[in-house]
């Protein structure tokens, strides 16, 4: 394994001494949290760096903490992601985190991304090739549900209980979601859907998080990326959090009969 030095610089760059202080408020509380992200959760094997840093900056979107954030928005740009990577993360998680929460995470990534030359002259946005109605949306959204997770997937959103009470609503969530956002190019599908996982893990969601789940296995992911997934964005938004997660994980991975 790592050494969680190595590990915690490897991820943190030049931003390592920003813990620093921590030890001057609460020396054991520093002595238990380092060790256990640095040399443990960051460590676990199942996930690659790129997709614990979404997942991590997906749960703290959801939290809303100023510093926490810019801090992993920071890590992020240090690991090689892009600008418009970082605030894809936002825009993918404007259906499943809000527009508060989203509209925050957007003015703390351009705070951080205007700290250094390097990233706000990298800060170039990505031409999309917008549609102009929302029938075409939905029409397009349903093509790319039906590829990422199958003809089922694609009817049970289209049969889903906001399509029946709020039609008008629902057609204008799922066109822009599915045929606008799933469809960008600032992040891949995988990466969408760990930071769509990390979301609705953080906030709660348990059917929308149990639904999605099958949906990550219908798209290649291995269970113990699902799993790495729930406990990575766990640490951060709290453990109890974590059991609930895999609790869902688990009824969807007996379901299919998935040992793991």
């Amino acid at each position: 394994m790592t050494d969680e030095l190595e590990i915690r610089a490897a991820v943190l760059g030049q931003y390592l001494p920003e813990h620093a202080g921590l030890t001057d408020i609460c020396d054991d509380y520093a002595r238990i949290q380092a060790p256990l992200t640095w040399g443990g959760v960051w460590q676990s094997p199942g996930l690659d760096l790129k997709l614990r840093s979404l997942a991590t900056i997906s749960a703290q979107c959801v939290n809303g903490w100023d510093f926490g954030l810019q801090h992993h928005i920071r890590m992020g740009l240090d690991l090689g992601m892009s600008p418009q990577k970082i605030k894809g993360i936002f825009i993918q998680l404007l259906f499943y985190a809000g527009i508060p929460a989203t509209v925050f995470g957007l003015l703390q990534a351009q705070k951080v991304i205007n700290q250094r030359p390097e990233w706000k002259a990298a800060d170039v946005p990505a031409e999309e090739n917008w549609l102009d109605t929302v029938a075409a949306k939905l029409e397009r959204g349903s093509a790319v549900r039906r590829r990422l997770w199958g003809e089922q997937a694609d009817h049970e959103v289209a049969a889903s209980l906001a399509q029946q009470m709020t039609p008008e609503a629902s057609d204008i969530v799922d066109g822009y979601n599915f045929g606008e956002v799933w469809q960008r190019s600032d992040l891949d599908p995988k990466e969408r859907m760990v930071c769509v996982l990390a979301a609705l893990m953080a906030r709660g969601h348990w059917s929308q998080l149990r639904q999605y789940i099958g949906y990550a296995l219908n798209m290649g992911f291995d269970p113990r990326e699902v799993c790495e997934v729930i406990s990575q964005a766990g640490w951060y938004r709290g453990w109890p959090h974590v059991e609930d997660g895999l609790e869902q994980a688990a009824g969807v991975f007996a379901e299919r009969g998935i040992r793991i």
